[in-house]
């Protein structure tokens, strides 16, 4: 059996030799005895270890040329390759805009070769134009009456619209997406679309079925709602709304620059509106003179071309021609506005007080214009295929 307790002889000799071990070694370290790489690591490590605890970090080796040169044309190319881009794209935008500039200058500093173009009598009828743009106008002006903003003045025009509507020189129908003919909240009852050209009131209607063909069949639009076409002249009489009576609303854009006779057509259709109510409007977004001379020198000197190319004589002094026909008919002029350097021309004409009463009194009597409007709508109606 072996004891419980060491014998006090067998602690005495193994702390003696384990101090004779420390002084021999701490002779060998004054003597500065060189110890194998093997045996002193352990010791360094732990040592390293116990006096800071983050692990060392890893050996770096330094990157060799080859690679420095490598990283340094990578970045190179990283942070020019964009700078590039971008003097290259406005270096592109600036050179075009100069040479815009150039020649909308030359255009304007060159004399008009006909001077008297702007008079209506030197300007010739270039309507029939429309029958041969027909398919392509909406191709033809889209992008820039998007750039423009037209897109959002026709809106703001047709929404105005209520009651009995006709829309003069419709075109293809560029103002069809715009009117109020909900179930719910329209304020249109009836609407009807006139133009000359007959290709142009083909695209109107295949138009109208496409953007309200389904709303009409799912009674998304208003049940009474009342929707014609018509081929003809707005210089004639016209016939009378579905309805037949006059119309609250007479809606025309881009007419007064295509027709031979803008003032004679204004005072066509005013002769066409219900005088009698005075909410009644005319609604007119047209295209023509500026107020800057310098601007007017480029439409004069391009008028012809444009007018045999897209049918329309863009120079045409529009503010005269409004104010002429509104003085002529007692209407009043209650909003107009200018876009574009003047060009782009916005106006809002309601019968006056004095033309809203004397028509009121005279309703047992009506015009000899709506008279004959009223006598030759059936010709009308079957010459357009309405019953």
């Amino acid at each position: 059996m072996l004891p419980t307790t060491i014998p006090l002889h067998i602690v005495s000799s193994r702390l003696y030799w384990i101090s004779i071990s420390l002084t021999h070694f701490r002779l060998m370290l004054l003597r500065r005895v060189v110890f194998p790489r093997h045996v002193v690591a352990p010791y360094a490590r732990a040592y390293a270890a116990r006096a800071s605890p983050k692990s060392l970090p890893r050996r770096q080796h330094a990157p060799s040329a080859a690679r420095q040169e490598s990283a340094s044309s990578t970045t190179g190319q990283t942070s020019s390759g964009a700078p590039r881009r971008a003097w290259l794209i406005t270096g592109t935008f600036g050179v075009g805009l100069g040479f815009y500039t150039l020649q909308l200058y030359l255009a304007a500093s060159k004399p008009c070769h006909n001077p008297h173009i702007a008079d209506l009598a030197q300007q010739k009828d270039v309507a029939v134009r429309y029958d041969y743009t027909a398919s392509s106008f909406d191709s033809d002006v889209g992008l820039s009456e998007l750039l423009m903003g037209i897109n959002g003045i026709r809106k703001k025009l047709a929404q105005k619209c209520h009651g009995e509507v006709l829309e003069v020189s419709c075109g293809t129908g560029r103002n069809l997406g715009y009117y109020s003919l909900n179930s719910a909240s329209g304020i249109v009852s009836t609407l009807s679309f006139n133009d000359l050209s007959s290709q142009m009131i083909d695209v109107c209607r295949n138009k109208w079925e496409t953007i309200y063909g389904f709303k009409a069949r799912s009674g998304q639009l208003r049940h009474d709602l009342k929707v014609r076409f018509m081929t003809g002249s707005a210089l004639e009489p016209m016939p009378l709304s579905p309805n037949g009576k006059k119309y609250d609303t007479i809606f025309q854009t881009m007419g007064l620059c295509s027709t031979a006779a803008p003032l004679q057509l204004l005072e066509n259709i005013i002769a066409h509106l219900d005088t009698s109510k005075p909410d009644s409007r005319i609604l007119l977004l047209e295209h023509g003179r500026s107020y800057m001379p310098w601007m007017n020198n480029i439409l004069d000197e391009s008028a012809e071309k444009h007018a045999e190319l897209h049918g329309c004589w863009f120079n045409r002094d529009i503010g005269q021609l409004v104010q002429e026909a509104a003085e002529k008919t007692g209407m009043e002029i209650v909003g107009e506005r200018r876009h574009h350097f003047g060009t782009t021309w916005v106006f809002e004409l309601k019968p006056s007080d004095e033309l809203v009463k004397r028509t009121s009194s005279s309703l047992g009597a009506p015009s000899t214009s709506v008279q004959t409007a009223s006598n030759e709508s059936t010709t009308w109606l079957n010459r357009i295929g309405w019953k």
